[in-house]
């Protein structure tokens, strides 16, 4: 049923027409199984003078005769027939179900009134009346609209979230703003949706959520979104970088917090961010299924959704849930069991009627005896709660190394302590992101550093902490109930720049050559022997280059033959350069040996 309050001048029409001798609303529903739409009186109708209202697209529209409705005599009544409309149609049809009337004039009618001019006693008392009309029809609009979240306001719209456990947040609850951002720019639009909660990174937790949809562009390193405190007063008022924690994890993003300390709002929550809210609360009002238990269990503070696994097996475990928790790190005693129990007060709050939750987090009881039943054995019953902690393994150490090619040898120190930072920050995030249980990729983290501006190549191992493993693999936990966590990574960057000077002894073997040309044929062999030393020095990795294996990549040609080699070393990135000729050169993956400069003598 869909209620819209009719407009003064219908109510105006309906009762002049009334006043003066004609038929005022004939009801029909809008369904064509109900076709023909009759009128109820058997005497003659003016045509022309069919008017037909009803609601189109939720809104009250006088129909327009000839375009959108004809009238057809049918027998001794007439009829309303309607047009067919389409999808570029100009014809405009009543709301499917809804209900449509129609007002008429009859022929040869003689009213008792018949004035309907401005200023008439007739149409001075219609429209008095159908002011009075019109303001009820508003009044009822009004609380038909109150009823419903989309379009109750101010006072009603507080009872409609009072429902749903939501509270209007009042000026006393902190606000601000926090930049989502990335280490390089993003490969395409990151949403970020609005109820993103937010923690912030030491205990007590205070959480934190967004209040409006951004969108992080492609190409941009960072957007910022206005957060409101979930709870109100003055544990809100958080300094600058205190806001770190996602709870849970947006793909594509790697960081977050407010540049700017939090401030008490300056005013109340708008009616279109309390709507958000009770939408997002509908979506774990049920309490009976697992992204109910989710919804709750990602509320508590430090407890992100990566953090939890749920797994239900209809067939092998009828009736039973397994819920797999990665604590935060850092709990002390008493704020583990405090943890402990407010996990497991969500739970037995969420939890359908007859299923039973098998977690890894061990519940705390409260201190004193229990009551036996008959038969039982007795409980514990000392004064202080039972032992709380976590059951499973709860973390898988991954190791890592990763050797990276830059896309530009000649990198300064600076440049290459910014890129190994921000492999380093890819493959914390990475292991950071993933879940309880959940499978660390090797090529999706492949792929994260390739994506790196400046990374033209890696070279990358994956596995489980002191393990033999190559580790080009996926990394499988062994225990569903493990989290994984950073063990030993090590970055290193290659292609450090070796640079050689190389200086050449030939023999020109022509004779008979004149001094231009003896002075051209040393360019060509200068060129002609960078070009080999270059190609040569390109097929190098691993082993030793020494002043042999330079002198065997010049073989002699037919206008000149090579007498002697001799070369210098220059480490670039180092900021070495070795004065003594000759020095043989380890070499490893991560070096490349560049011809810097050719000399020839003859």
């Amino acid at each position: 049923m869909t209620y819209a309050a009719e407009p003064y001048a219908q109510f105006v029409d309906d009762l002049l027409s009334a006043l003066t001798g004609g038929a005022v609303r004939d009801e029909f529903r809008f369904l064509p199984e109900l076709a023909p739409f009759q009128l109820s009186v058997s005497a003659p109708v003016l045509p022309k003078s069919v008017r037909v209202f009803g609601l189109a697209d939720g809104k009250y529209t006088r129909f327009r005769f000839g375009t959108d409705f004809t009238v057809a005599q049918d027998g001794a009544k007439g009829s309303v027939v309607w047009a067919s409309g389409g999808p570029r149609s100009p014809v405009v049809l009543p709301d499917l179900g809804s209900t449509f009337y129609v007002n008429y004039e009859l022929q040869g009618s003689s009213p008792a009134l018949t004035d309907r001019n401005t200023g008439s006693i007739t149409r001075l008392l219609a429209e008095s009346f159908a002011r009075e009309y019109a303001t009820v029809s508003k009044q009822l609009e009004g609380v038909y609209e109150s009823a419903f979240l989309d379009t109750a306001k101010g006072r009603d719209l507080d009872q409609l979230a009072a429902l749903v456990g939501v509270v209007r947040r009042r000026r006393l609850s902190a606000s601000g703003s926090v930049v989502f951002s990335r280490i390089d720019p993003a490969p395409a639009d990151i949403a970020i949706p609005a109820g993103t909660k937010l923690s912030t990174a030491e205990a007590p937790a205070v959480v934190f959520e967004t209040t409006e949809d951004r969108t992080l562009q492609r190409g941009s390193l960072s957007v910022d979104a206005p957060v409101t405190a979930v709870q109100a007063g003055a544990g809100g008022l958080v300094g600058a970088e205190a806001i770190a924690v996602m709870n849970r994890p947006i793909l594509g993003i790697d960081a977050v917090n407010n540049p700017l300390p939090m401030r008490f709002s300056d005013a109340d929550e708008s009616d279109e961010l309390l709507r958000g809210r009770c939408r997002r609360a509908l979506e774990t009002a049920g309490r009976a299924t697992t992204e109910s238990l989710l919804g709750a269990l990602t509320a508590i503070p430090g407890l992100a959704e990566k953090d939890i696994r749920i797994a239900e097996d209809y067939l092998v475990h009828p009736g039973i849930v397994k819920l797999n928790i990665a604590p935060p790190a850092g709990l002390s005693g008493k704020e583990f069991e405090s943890f402990s129990l407010r996990v497991w007060e969500a739970i037995e709050a969420t939890r359908p009627v007859g299923i039973r939750i098998q977690s890894n987090i061990v519940a705390p009881r409260p201190p004193g005896a229990a009551t036996p039943g008959a038969g039982a054995v007795a409980e514990n019953t000392g004064s202080t709660p039972a032992a709380v902690g976590v059951t499973g393994a709860g973390a898988m150490a991954v190791d890592v190394d990763v050797i990276v090619t830059p896309t530009t040898l000649a990198l300064s120190t600076d440049e290459r302590a910014r890129l190994t930072k921000r492999v380093e920050n890819t493959v914390a995030a990475f292991i950071g992101d993933a879940g309880v249980g959940e499978v660390l990729v090797y090529n999706r983290l492949v792929t994260k550093l390739m994506a790196i501006d400046g990374v033209l190549d890696v070279s990358l191992s994956l596995r489980e902490h002191g393990s033999a493993d190559p580790g080009r693999k996926n990394l499988i936990p062994d225990d569903p109930a493990a989290k994984a966590v950073a063990g030993d990574v090590n970055v290193a960057l290659g292609g450090a720049l070796i640079m050689l000077d190389v200086a050449l002894d030939i023999t020109i073997t022509n004779a008979a050559l004149g001094p231009p040309d003896r002075e051209a044929t040393k360019l060509v062999a200068r060129d002609e022997s960078a070009v080999k030393l270059d190609a040569f020095v390109a097929t190098l990795s691993n082993g030793t280059l020494n002043r042999n294996l330079l002198r065997g990549a010049l073989p002699d040609t037919a206008t000149y033959k090579i007498n002697d080699l001799h070369y210098k070393v220059d480490y670039t990135d180092a900021g070495v350069r070795i004065r003594q000729q000759d020095v043989e050169i380890p070499l490893s993956d991560l070096e490349r040996v560049w011809i810097r400069k050719v000399e020839v003598n003859t």
